[in-house]
């Protein structure tokens, strides 16, 4: 298989890999991020940053890779590795929230479904960039921009839910 000799996969792989042992060191607290900067804890700001950044770089891609075909590869690799690191912030921020608020499931709410939807995002995503061989691609297509406009309902819903 090409796929397994690109580095743009293997890197994307470590990316993952080290979300998932990161995210699992601050769920059981050998990492905490729990210190105040202003009114919120550090790993909420690192969380709003990376949730501003895939929802201000998923539209700002979509429009450019149609504007400057020639740019393409380069903002492929934008996109998918820069919403992979936001997805490592954001899989940070949710592993201290769960973590935090384990004695309150109930609390977890939309972050919870926001969270989901976003690693479905990010599923689908690395199945249509590095499985393109596969004939079920066009489906993945499909539920990969839909979920981002899932996304981005449930972001707004999540930061209209702490002004209510």
């Amino acid at each position: 298989m090409k796929v397994l000799r690109s580095l743009d996969f293997w890197s994307s792989f470590l990316i993952l890999l080290f979300t998932v042992m990161f995210a699992a060191w601050v769920y059981v607290n050998w990492f905490s991020l729990s210190f105040f900067v202003g009114d919120l804890f550090f790993v909420h700001w690192v969380g709003l940053a990376a949730t501003f950044f895939v929802g201000v770089m998923v539209p700002v891609y979509y429009v450019l890779k149609r504007k400057s075909p020639k740019k393409f590869k380069l903002l492929l690799r934008i996109h998918v590795f820069g919403n992979l690191l936001s997805f490592l912030l954001i899989s940070v921020h949710f592993a201290q929230n769960t973590g935090r608020l384990s004695g309150f499931p109930s609390k977890l709410g939309d972050g919870l479904v926001l969270f989901l939807v976003l690693s479905i995002i990010v599923a689908t995503g690395m199945l249509v960039r590095f499985g393109a061989k596969m004939k079920f691609v066009r489906y993945i297509k499909f539920v990969h921009s839909y979920a981002v406009v899932l996304f981005y309902f449930v972001v707004a819903f999540h930061v209209l839910s702490f002004f209510i």
